[in-house]
């Protein structure tokens, strides 16, 4: 006789896992199908904002195992030039992704779910369940969470174009000496983007680039790796998709993070939207007693995150575009401001959300910033 699943979670990342977590402590019989055995390399920066802590703290999960490098001052650097951002906390935590991938997916296991190595090529949708079709087997269940990342198999044959509005980012594990408190973000190294800087300890580093634009950055990155003094790793390549899909719900079937194009194109993040989205999933599942009630209560609480993501991609083409390629140029920018930096800070710890950052950069670009170039020019 087939298992028939409360809910198969395709993916066992960061969004996939906390479904599947989330999902198992409301008591849900849950499944999660991945095509590798963990732990598995996984291309990314590794940096936990404050927000991600904070949520994996209020799910009962603590990190003190697996952060690899604590980031109290994050240095971000444009064209107008550096700008430093403190905090008596940590702003970044710094993981490797195979630990904290694997670490989370240990704790999925551990409150109940289910774990089959396969690669999944096809969901078949029926009145009363969800068929899986893998490649080694087929699995049934009720509800899908499709949390397969950004080239996710589920996504496409919902009918999303995956390559409409993705960035693209390469990173390494680079050796050297730099600082180990520090956490860089460079503008200055690519347009529509940029390069970064995290440190793992034990004279590793987290070293990356990455843009809006899909371009093939490795020549850059090796560059920058060897005129900071140090020695490059294997690098690998990741697509970021930076807006919401077209469609991310069905009677079924619900997207979440890389697969629903949940990521910050302002700052790159990706992991915290990824984790709230599984958990938002899980939840909308939990209370709802049919398929469209599914469908429409899972849209209705990521809607409010969709739309701040939305607004992170516009502002995004500011902080790039405006900000950096236009005023830096004359020697100004937002993040001068004090005021911006404690935005900054109150974003990344999950304490206000995007709304409140445009009129901070627009009170600088249009009326501060003419304000002291014209002063400069009288004065000069």
């Amino acid at each position: 006789m087939v298992s028939t699943y409360d809910v198969i979670v395709v993916g066992a990342g960061p969004s996939g896992s906390i479904a599947a977590y989330v999902a198992t402590r409301l008591g849900l019989r849950v499944l999660v199908l991945d095509r590798f055995r963990f732990p598995r390399i996984k291309p990314c920066g590794g940096g936990l904002t404050q927000k991600s802590v904070a949520l994996l703290r209020s799910l009962g999960i603590e990190l003190n195992g697996v952060i690899r490098g604590r980031c109290r001052r994050v240095a971000l650097i444009n064209s107008a030039g550096s700008f430093l951002i403190t905090d008596d906390e940590p702003i970044v935590n710094v993981v490797s992704r195979d630990e904290f991938d694997n670490y989370l997916l240990s704790n999925a296991l551990e409150a109940g779910a289910d774990y089959i190595v396969d690669r999944v090529v096809r969901v078949d949708v029926n009145n009363d369940r969800v068929n899986v079709i893998g490649v080694n087997n087929a699995y049934v269940g009720k509800y899908v969470i499709a949390a397969d990342g950004a080239n996710s198999i589920v996504a496409k044959q919902l009918g999303n174009n995956l390559r409409r509005d993705a960035a693209m980012a390469f990173m390494t594990i680079a050796r050297g000496n730099y600082l180990d408190d520090l956490c860089v973000i460079d503008m200055t190294r690519i347009r529509w983007g940029y390069s970064w800087v995290f440190p793992r300890g034990g004279g590793e580093y987290d070293v990356g680039i990455g843009s809006i634009r899909w371009e093939d950055y490795r020549p850059l990155l090796i560059n920058y790796v060897h005129d900071i003094d140090m020695r490059e790793g294997e690098v690998r390549g990741h697509p970021i998709p930076i807006r919401a899909r077209d469609r991310i719900v069905s009677r079924r079937i619900a997207l979440v993070g890389d697969a629903a194009g949940l990521a910050d194109s302002t700052t790159g993040e990706g992991i915290f939207y990824a984790m709230y989205s599984g958990a938002l999933a899980a939840l909308a599942l939990r209370s709802s007693s049919s398929p469209a009630e599914f469908a429409s209560n899972y849209l209705e609480i990521i809607t409010p995150l969709i739309r701040n993501l939305s607004l992170a991609y516009y502002l995004s083409l500011g902080t790039y575009g405006i900000d950096h390629l236009v005023m830096g140029r004359l020697g100004l920018s937002a993040f001068s401001m004090p005021s911006t930096r404690n935005l900054i800070k109150r974003i990344m710890s999950g304490k206000t959300w995007y709304y409140q950052v445009p009129m901070s950069m627009i009170k600088f670009s249009v009326l501060r910033g003419p304000q002291m170039l014209l002063k400069g020019i009288l004065h000069g």
